[in-house]
């Protein structure tokens, strides 16, 4: 079963299944220490996870745009929410019970190994948003993402503009602006709905961390 064709079910899933939340913007979802026991489908708008620091200042650590997961520590059996997660837009999420949507996934037919493929995506995609924010700069953050992807992935890329400023927290026209100047210096070139890495090395030494976040 295609990626695609997965995400459109688990959508329907949660929106068959799930409970209905709404939020204005800038309300509590859910915060660090909170019971973990369900797993959110973002159906409208937009969320941002965040932490504390030591001084009670708020680290913003990733954006999570609509049709996106929230919250999937669960299937981890992590049993204390890790970080806090607001709403930055009038928000709809749907949830559901863990274990609830792995039993109607698989009564809908979805395998548990692409079902488990599916989420390890997830995972590994809110990974990149940890570490993508970690770095000011946004030229850091462009050259990481795509650092990271080409390590994991492979040089070609198949993310739109809009994929990559939702997942390094930028806006489009900043990230078309910086694949350009990347191209302009040889280290990127860029396709019809792919990006290849000509220059991963290159890349590493604008946010001068080798290993910094891979080893």
């Amino acid at each position: 079963m295609k990626t695609e064709n997965i995400e459109l079910k688990v959508a329907e899933i949660f929106k068959l299944y799930g409970h209905a939340h709404t939020y204005s913007p800038k309300e509590i979802i859910f915060q660090k220490g909170d019971d973990v026991n369900k797993i959110y489908f973002i159906s409208k708008g937009r969320v941002r996870a965040y932490c504390l620091n030591k001084y009670g200042n708020e680290i913003t650590l990733f954006y999570i745009s609509e049709n996106h997961l929230i919250g999937i520590e669960a299937i981890a059996n992590i049993l204390i929410r890790k970080v806090n997660v607001d709403s930055l837009t009038d928000v709809v999420l749907y949830s559901i019970n863990a274990n609830i949507l792995l039993e109607k996934c698989v009564k809908n037919k979805i395998s548990l190994q692409n079902l488990m493929g599916f989420f390890i995506t997830k995972v590994t995609m809110l990974s990149d948003y940890i570490c993508c924010s970690r770095f000011l700069k946004n030229d850091e953050k462009l050259a990481y993402f795509l650092y990271s992807n080409c390590i994991s992935e492979g040089s070609v890329i198949q993310y739109t503009h809009e994929q990559i400023a939702s997942v390094t927290g930028m806006n489009r026209v900043s990230v078309t602006r910086l694949l350009n100047i990347f191209v302009g210096k040889n280290l990127i070139s860029q396709h019809y709905k792919e990006i290849k890495v000509l220059n991963k090395e290159g890349l590493a030494d604008i946010f001068n961390s080798i290993g910094y976040f891979l080893d």
